[in-house]
Formats: structure tokens, sequence, C-alpha cells
């Protein structure tokens, strides 16, 4: 499954960095304003330069936990990758690993990709 970086997280951390900015702009000193800005701004790009693009693999086993796989670009080599769900919901998938947590919102892959993987976690029980 191909996983892109999800404009809908963007925008939401975006709208609410603007609206700290924005409060910080009606109440407080404009120094105070322009720093809370560029803050956003830095986080904004933190966001964006830490976002996984790439490929993810499920391969179910019998009578065992899944092997999860990952590669950077297609010509890549898949190398296995330690994985387990711990938030399973209608938007998003929470997956956590050695390498931190991967946030698969609705637009991080296709519609169809998502619910085949929602379903396949949700028999892994």
């Amino acid at each position: 499954m191909p996983i892109t970086a999800s404009r809908l997280s963007l925008g939401l951390h975006a709208a609410l960095g603007v609206g700290v900015v924005g409060a910080l702009g009606g109440w407080a000193p404009a120094w105070l304003a322009v720093t809370g800005g560029l803050a956003v701004a830095g986080m904004l790009a933190c966001i964006v330069r830490a976002t996984p693009r790439g490929e993810l693999r499920l391969s179910p086993r019998d009578g065992a936990p899944p092997t999860w796989s990952w590669r950077d670009r297609r010509q890549d080599d898949w190398r296995d990758i330690e994985l387990r769900c711990d938030y399973l919901g209608p938007w998003l998938i929470g997956l956590r690993g050695e390498q931190g947590r991967l946030w698969l919102w609705p637009d991080s892959a296709p519609p169809a990709r998502l619910r085949a993987l929602r379903r396949a976690l949700l028999s892994l029980g």
C-alpha cells in the first residue's frame, strides 16, 4: 500500500497553529505573535519532513503475528519492520513501531487499500 503525506493532517495542524497565532495577535504583544508564527511555521516544516513516504505491506501468518514490511521507493528492497496497531478508528489508523508512530489518515493511501487494511487488522483481533 503506498503511503503519502496527509494533507488533512497538515491542514489540521496549520489551522490550530493559525488559531494560536491569531489569539496571540489579538491579546499579546506583536513580538510574541511573530515568535508564535515562526514557531508554527517551524512545527509545520518538521511535520512535513518527518512524515514517512513509501510502501507498507502486511503479510498475515497462520497462528502468528503478521509480518510488516516497508520500502521507501518502488525500486528498493522490502525490509521487515516491527509494527503494532494501537489505534483503529473510522478515520485514523495508528501504528507504533521502533521508528515511532505512523498515523494513516483517510488521504494517506487509496481508500480501498485502507479499508482492506482495517479489515485485516480487525481479523487479527
